[in-house]
């Protein structure tokens, strides 16, 4: 049974909706957690869109929805897959506490000089997330190339996806049994996968493009799923359309985007959850 929940990115948007006003019961918000990418994606939105206002009222929801005094910032996905590799805390090289750090300031954000100086912040992020999207992306795109070199369209991706997961925590490949890896992020694999084959019939696809990018934000956000007290809370129906196999599919949980706008609503799906 999961205990705690986090939101993709486009819930994590509606809850800011939900909660601009409302309280989540304190219960509840013990049982939120925050993804960073998501977090830090809707953050970067205020250097990337003309609708900062809407933007800044979501970012400072967050505190009607979370532990005020305790963040529940997930960590950084290559600092999740670090820690799932070698079964330890990643040596800290000062940027997990950079991130708490941006994100406490989110929090914060209430004078008009400290929102001020979160929009000019907002730039760094879209520089980090502009950074790790097209890292992912360059990644996806050598599985496409192989798979288009050896002209099938049933390629089998994973041991390009495995020694990518290496080459992002630093890891020699052969210190880790696949099946291991596999089983542990099963959900993140499939899902992979799925995009292969979807990317594999179109012959003009560019993993490259900024619109394909953004598709990184969505398969690494399963990693957590590693966890096995940790779900997904999505409006976007594709998760559960390219993750049917994996055991992790029952922690992905789709709701009506109205329903994650709805204070109310979004209260008794949460408590639905973490009681069943």
């Amino acid at each position: 049974m999961p205990q705690y929940v986090y939101l993709d990115t486009n819930a994590f948007r509606h809850f800011g909706e939900a909660f601009g006003t409302e309280l989540l019961p304190d219960d509840l918000r013990e049982k939120m957690l925050i993804s960073p990418l998501s977090a830090f994606e809707v953050l970067a939105q205020l250097a990337r869109e003309d609708c900062g206002d809407e933007v800044l009222r979501q970012i400072k929801a967050i505190r009607n929805w979370t532990n005020p005094i305790r963040s529940g910032l997930l960590p950084w996905p290559n600092v999740w897959l670090y820690e799932i590799w070698f079964q330890k805390n990643k040596p800290d090289d000062g940027f997990s506490k950079k991130m708490a750090n941006a994100f406490n300031r989110c929090l914060a954000a209430d004078s008009p000089a400290s929102l001020e100086t979160l929009k000019k912040a907002s730039a760094e992020h879209a520089k980090l997330m502009d950074g790790y999207k097209r890292q992912k992306a360059e990644q996806f795109k050598v599985m496409i190339d192989a798979a288009r070199q050896e002209k099938i369209k049933a390629f089998d991706s994973t041991e390009f996806w495995f020694a990518s997961l290496a080459e992002s925590v630093g890891a020699d490949p052969k210190s880790k049994p696949i099946a291991e890896v596999v089983c542990a992020l099963s959900a993140h694999h499939e899902f992979e996968q799925s995009k292969l084959r979807t990317a594999l019939e179109i012959p003009d696809y560019n993993p490259l493009s900024r619109k394909n990018q953004n598709d990184v934000i969505d398969v690494d956000q399963l990693l957590y799923l590693a966890d096995e007290t940790l779900c997904m809370l999505t409006a976007d129906g594709g998760f559960k359309k390219k993750v049917t196999k994996s055991r992790q599919a029952a922690r992905i949980i789709t709701a009506p985007e109205a329903d994650l706008m709805d204070a109310r609503k979004a209260e008794t799906m949460l408590r639905n959850i973490v009681s069943n």
